[in-house]
This record gives structure tokens, sequence and C-alpha cells, in this order.
């Protein structure tokens, strides 16, 4: 046992620490500091002001949303529609279309044939309706061109349906997230680049305003014969288009070739 004089204290451990402050402030128990009431409602403030600040910043930022044309983006002497960098699909591996396609090439892995498959099947009982004349006409300049079908994802995610030449060959690319609904909702956007196809002077010239509104105008009707609660974007943006005073004037506007 420590006597007295030990300065191990009266029960034989360390001498208690000294408090924690010494300037005064109050503190708890524990040596922790009390934040002074004014001090915790100022930081309160500043929070508050820095939230305000944020949601204003965002708010003033100009949101203006892309017209119904400019979400056409016209491609180049060898793209219809742009639709930036894409992404395909690892496998390539090709199949002949159903139907009215069984001239065409659909090339990709499983997932994104069938997908395709069941797109290209829609648009041929879309032409034995015989109300698509100029599908059928883009058809067959698609099989005139060694025509390829096949699927990828975008970097224009917007853009559902684009055709280029590549290797000497038309190929037609519909968006990867057809992929991941009722792949007969690609139907309109294939619809979209036949008549396209019907361009006399594409491929050399970027595509007309005249064939893109008549393209714009049979894939609405293609829309209309969708049998689907939901249906997919370009349905709503060839109707807003399709709604504006002069859409030719606004297709020209955005860089289709003026062919009237």
């Amino acid at each position: 046992m420590a006597d007295e004089g030990d300065p191990r204290g009266p029960q034989g451990g360390r001498p208690p620490l000294p408090p924690l402050r010494t300037d005064g402030l109050e503190t708890l128990e524990d040596g922790e500091p009390v934040l002074a009431r004014w001090f915790v409602l100022s930081m309160i403030g500043l929070a508050l002001a820095a939230v305000a600040v944020t949601v204003w910043g965002f708010a003033s930022i100009d949101r203006d949303p892309l017209s119904a044309a400019e979400r056409r983006p016209p491609g180049s002497g060898e793209v219809t529609i742009e639709r930036g960098r894409a992404e395909l699909a690892e496998t390539r591996d090709v199949e002949p279309g159903p139907g009215c396609m069984q001239g065409i090439r659909i090339v990709g892995d499983d997932g994104s044939r069938a997908a395709a498959r069941v797109a290209a099947r829609q648009v041929c009982e879309l032409i034995d309706t015989g109300e698509f004349d100029a599908v059928r006409q883009g058809l067959v300049e698609w099989l005139a061109n060694d025509g390829q079908l096949r699927i990828a994802t975008f970097e224009l995610a917007g853009v559902e349906s684009s055709a280029r030449v590549e290797d000497e060959r038309v190929v037609i690319e519909l968006n990867a997230k057809f992929q991941f609904v009722d792949a007969a909702t690609a139907a309109p956007a294939l619809v979209h680049q036949l008549v396209l196809l019907t361009d006399e002077a594409w491929p050399g010239e970027v595509v007309g305003a005249r064939t893109e509104l008549a393209a714009a105008r049979l894939e609405a009707e293609a829309c209309r014969h969708l049998e689907h609660e939901e249906l997919p974007r370009g349905c709503d943006d060839v109707d807003e288009l399709l709604a504006e005073p002069d859409p030719y004037a606004d297709l020209v506007e955005v860089g289709f070739r003026d062919d009237r």
C-alpha cells in the first residue's frame, strides 16, 4: 500500500490527469469543449446559406430543352443521323433477316440479333399493309447495297436509329435500349432509316429535309400501328416535330439539306 506521500495517490494508481483545457472556456466532464450557442447558430446559418446558393445556382443554369428537330441530328454524306461513337457487341455472328428482309444480314450476339429480328419482322408486317410504299422502296435500296442490321450503344443516347456506309455496304443501327423492352417498338425507328435510304443524294450529301420530313410522317404512322401503352421516345419526337408550324424549316435550320 502506498503511504500518504506516495505520488501515485491514495489508490496506488497514477495521479489524475490535469484538465484538458486551461483557457477558461466551459468544458464537459470529460474535458470536451462546449461550443458557444452563437457559434452553433452561426454555423447552421452558414450551412443553410450554402444550400440556398447551390439551389439558386442550379436553377440559374440555362436548361432550354432541345427541339424535336435537334433531337434528330443530321449526319454526313455517309451517315444519315449522327449518333456519335458506338459500342457494338463483341460477338459478330451473322444470320439472315426474317420475312421480307431475308436478303439482309443481322449482325451481333444472340441478344442483339434476337431484338433486331423482332424489329425487322414488325417492319415487314407494316410493309404488308400496303401503307408504307416508301419503306418498301428503302428496303429495295438497302438490299441492293448489301444491307446489314445491328444494334449498338450510341454516344448520343437519344438517337434511336442511324444508317451509315461501311465497307461499301449500308448498315442500319438500332439503339441498344431496344434490347431491354419489347423490340417490336423499334420498328418505327427502322422505318425512319428505310425512308431516309430513298434520298437520291445520299450517300454523298447530307440527307435532305424533305426526305427527313417524309420519314418522320411514316415513323409517326408506324407508331400508331404499335399496340403498346408505352411508345418509344421517337414517337413523341415525331409528333412534336410534325406539330411545329414549319417543320421543314426547322429541319433545314439544324443542318438537313434544303432539297425543296
